[in-house]
C-alpha cells in the first residue's frame, strides 16, 4: 500500500492517476491530514486497514516569489512537514519518496549538477527544500529524494499553462533568455517514480536510497522553451493567432526573488540505476500538448 500525500496538486494528481492505471494500491490525502503535526500523521496511519509500505510526499510550498515574504509557512511545509512525514515513515518501517528541486543550487555552474554537487540556494524556497532534504534523510534513511526542475502538467498552474494563456490574451510578451534548465512533464516524472519503487521492492538489498536527479533530457532557456510551446501550439491548432515572444534578461524582468541562471540536472545516476531512458524535453512537450489538444 502506498500513501500519497498531496494527491491533488500538479504532481500528486498525475501520480494518483498513474498508480490507478497501473493497478497499484494507494490512498491519497491532502490538506485534511496536516503534515505539520506528527500526531495527526500517526493518527491517520492508525486508522488505515492495510500496512503502508511506501509514503510518497508530493505536498510542497511551491510559490517561489511568495516564499520570500512568507518564509515561516514555506518552511513549515517544505522543511518541517517533510521531516515529519519521514519520521512517520520510519515509525512504521515504510520507505519514502520525497521531491526536491534544482533550486537547491546557485546556478553558477556551466555543467549539469550531479547529486553530490555542493548545494547553495539563492532564495527562501531553495533553502527550505535543501533543509527539507537534510531533515528527511536524518529521519528515514530508506528514502529516495528526487530533485526535479521546471515541472509542467495538466493539473495545476505552471510555465506551459502560463505561456499558453499569454499567447491567447496578448499580442506580445517578454520571457527571460538567460535562465537555462530542463523542462519536465509530470507524466515522465511519475513513470520514473513507479519504476523506482518497483526496483526497490524487487531488489531491497541492492537498491541505493538517497538523492536522484530527474528532469527532461536536454536543456533550453526559458525563452526557447516558450518559443517551442508557441511553435507546437500553432502546429496543433491550439493557438490560431500570431504572437511575438521577446527575449529579455533576468535583470529586465521585475522580481523580488533571485533564481539560478543555470540549473540543469545530471541524470546519469537514475538512468544507470533504473535502466530507463529519459525523453528529450521537446518530445515530451509534444506528447503533452497533443494530449491536451485531443
Amino acid at each position: 500500500m502506498i500513501w500519497l500525500i498531496g494527491h491533488k496538486g500538479l504532481l500528486g494528481t498525475e501520480l494518483a492517476m498513474l498508480l490507478h492505471e497501473k493497478g497499484i494500491e494507494y490512498i491519497g490525502t491532502g490538506s485534511e491530514v496536516d503534515i505539520k503535526d506528527r500526531d495527526i500523521l500517526l493518527s491517520f496511519i492508525s486508522k488505515c486497514h492495510k500496512k503502508i509500505n511506501w509514503i510518497i510526499n508530493s505536498a510542497a510550498y511551491t510559490n517561489v516569489e511568495k516564499a520570500e515574504e512568507d518564509e515561516h509557512n514555506c518552511r513549515l511545509i517544505n522543511t518541517d512537514g517533510a521531516a515529519n512525514i519521514a519520521w512517520c515513515a520510519n515509525k512504521i518501517s515504510a520507505k519514502m519518496v520525497h521531491f526536491s528541486t534544482d533550486y537547491v543550487f546557485d546556478g553558477q555552474s556551466t555543467e549539469p549538477y550531479t547529486e553530490d554537487a555542493v548545494s547553495h540556494p539563492v532564495n527562501v524556497y531553495g533553502l527550505s527544500k535543501i533543509d527539507g532534504e537534510t531533515g528527511v534523510m536524518e529521519e528515514n534513511p530508506y528514502t529516495c529524494i528526487i530533485r526535479t526542475a521546471w515541472l509542467y502538467g495538466k493539473y495545476g498552474s505552471n510555465f506551459v499553462s502560463t505561456v499558453q494563456k499569454l499567447m491567447v490574451e496578448k499580442d506580445c510578451f517578454k520571457v527571460v533568455n538567460d535562465q537555462i534548465g530542463s523542462p519536465t512533464w509530470t507524466r515522465d516524472l511519475c513513470e520514473a517514480v513507479t519504476a523506482l519503487i518497483k526496483k526497490a521492492d524487487e531488489n531491497p538489498k541492492e537498491f541505493l536510497y538517497g538523492i536522484y536527479n530527474f528532469s527532461g533530457d536536454g536543456e533550453t532557456s526559458r525563452y526557447n522553451f516558450a518559443m517551442e510551446i508557441y511553435r507546437q501550439c500553432q502546429a496543433l491548432g491550439i493557438i490560431k493567432k500570431d504572437c511575438e515572444i521577446i527575449p529579455c534578461s533576468s535583470a529586465e524582468y521585475p522580481s523580488n526573488v533571485k533564481r539560478p541562471l543555470y540549473s540543469v540536472l545530471d541524470k546519469s545516476k537514475i538512468k544507470r540505476n533504473l535502466g530507463i531512458k529519459i525523453p528529450m524535453w521537446h518530445d515530451s512537450l509534444k506528447k503533452y500538448l497533443e494530449l491536451c489538444a485531443g
